[in-house]
């Protein structure tokens, strides 16, 4: 896949997400050491964001109503109980979260995906590529069999 342009940008330019706590999305929890959430910031800050988005169902939660963006991306509607042929699902996937994570000012463009999928679970792989030439793998399972509902 050859490199995206986001249409537009609503998150400014100069955007550092800070500090953040790392949280495992398989356990649905934070990660604490020696009694403490564990603090990332830079890049460990933004694949947590990376992966906030990916696990938000958009237009699911109140909480991030009125916001400039839509949070999150629809991905229920193209796993949950359907029989779409798997080029459309893969393509389908790839836009909406290609779409959302282009709005962060860092993200240049996503590459190397890869889908891998049975009865039970989805599990998806793309490069994240940022603006200044530095890039990581982003490698989750997004679905488990109808355990969608315990998606953040």
């Amino acid at each position: 896949m050859g490199k995206s342009t986001p249409q537009y940008s609503l998150i400014n330019a100069s955007y550092d997400l800070g500090v953040t706590y790392l949280f495992d999305f398989k356990k649905k929890d934070f990660i604490y050491k020696e009694g403490k959430p564990v603090e990332v910031t830079g890049i460990e800050a933004l694949k947590v964001w990376i992966c906030k988005i990916i696990y938000t169902e958009k237009h699911r939660f109140r909480v991030y109503e009125g916001l400039e963006i839509d949070y999150g991306v629809t991905l229920e509607e193209f796993i949950v109980g359907k029989k779409y042929p798997t080029p459309f699902v893969q393509s389908e996937i790839k836009r909406e979260i290609t779409e959302a994570l282009l709005l962060h000012p860092r993200i240049s463009y996503l590459s190397d995906w890869s889908f891998t999928r049975d009865e039970n679970s989805l599990e998806i792989a793309f490069t994240v590529n940022l603006v200044d030439a530095q890039s990581f793998t982003i490698q989750e399972v997004i679905w488990y069999g109808r355990d969608i509902e315990g998606r953040l």
